[in-house]
């Protein structure tokens, strides 16, 4: 994708009609720029008090240091007295990754209502358009359906769900929390540089939905059930562990003969407490992601989705959620991401217990 130092983001002024109040209100949309810290903390604090999960943002100084590095693209909403909103970009380029993902939207909730969220989106997702990133990628919250709502609008298609992502007891925000101790997120995905997934190598019983997922993309594909055995020598493992959230996300850089022993000791290490969510990352250009799949199915493993467009190959995404309750049917979501759950509880009821 472009450099965003390579990119020139414009200003868009916005009058927006509260459709509750009929208050008209002018916004400008437009990039971030060095003294807006404290009204985007102020936004975090307005939504989430101090229970957001990314404990970086609420330091101005840091905040001010990721704005201007090279993994985030900040925007905001500004009134003519205060920030009103703001949305953040994260960029990813390791790994063969190339994609862009929106990765958080905060309004004040006083100005909800203005229809801010969705022209918020629609002014930085054609700016992300713009950088040429393989995909744009989103994780959309399920206590509410705003995101998939705008997000769909713009283009974006349910593959998958994230489950378990955030505790609800360390979450504090104006939505109902549901029944499960741990949120979940939708995967939404926008193919953008990237239409054509090659050969994606799948287990027999994910084909149809795989399938479906390339269809729905509009994505050339060739699905194929050629299964190797895993290869000699050990495994490449990439791992981020979220203490605070009880989460661990673990990549296949390269396969090999140990995968399975390499998983379980990274497991071990919190057994003894609850609530740990385990996600898997597959590459699915090789026949031995089949086996892989297979064999983080007998230690309870189970499907949840596919990320596409996002990287120099394709993924296939695997949980571990032990005996944690998920509620899905607390999920707030639309109609294509109420189909995918169907598919995802099948996938979970019928998983290994061990």
């Amino acid at each position: 994708m472009k450099s965003k130092n390579d990119m020139s983001f414009p200003e868009v002024y916005k009058e927006l009609h509260n459709v509750k109040t009929g208050e008209k209100r002018r916004f400008i949309l437009r990039p971030f720029a060095p003294g807006d810290e404290r009204g985007m903390i102020a936004c975090i604090r307005d939504e989430y008090g101090d229970s957001y999960f990314k404990r970086d943002f609420y330091d101005a100084e840091k905040l001010r240091e990721k704005a201007q590095g090279g993994h985030y693209v900040f925007f905001v909403a500004e009134t003519d007295t205060e920030i009103a909103g703001m949305e953040i970009f994260a960029l990813f380029t390791e790994h063969g990754d190339d994609y862009i993902e929106p990765a958080s939207q905060i309004l004040r909730i006083s100005y909800r209502g203005f229809g801010l969220a969705k022209e918020l989106v629609v002014y930085t997702f054609e700016l992300a358009k713009q950088m040429q990133p393989k995909a744009l990628f989103v994780h959309a919250v399920t206590f509410h359906s705003i995101t998939q709502s705008v997000c769909g609008a713009q283009g974006m298609i349910p593959t998958g769900f994230r489950l378990g992502s955030f505790l609800a007891e360390k979450m504090r925000n104006s939505y109902p929390k549901g029944h499960c101790p741990k949120h979940s997120e939708g995967i939404m995905i926008l193919p953008v540089a990237k239409t054509d997934a090659g050969v994606v190598y799948v287990p027999q019983e994910i084909a149809d939905y795989v399938a479906d997922c390339y269809e729905r993309l509009g994505m050339v594909y060739t699905l194929c059930m050629a299964r190797e055995e895993l290869p000699q020598g050990s495994a490449q493992l990439e791992t981020v562990t979220d203490e605070l959230q009880r989460t661990v996300l673990i990549r296949v850089i390269r396969s090999g003969a140990d995968l399975i022993s390499q998983v379980t000791q990274i497991m071990a290490c919190h057994e003894a407490e609850p609530c740990w969510t385990y996600q898997m990352t597959l590459q699915a250009d090789r026949g031995y992601a089949i086996a892989e799949y297979e064999q983080l199915q007998k230690i309870g493993f189970f499907f949840t989705g596919l990320k596409a467009a996002c990287a120099q190959t394709e993924q296939l995404l695997m949980q571990w959620c032990g005996e944690l309750e998920l509620h899905m049917e607390d999920y707030i979501l639309t109609g294509e991401f109420a189909a995918i759950r169907q598919r995802i509880q099948q996938f979970y009821e019928g998983r290994e217990h061990v």
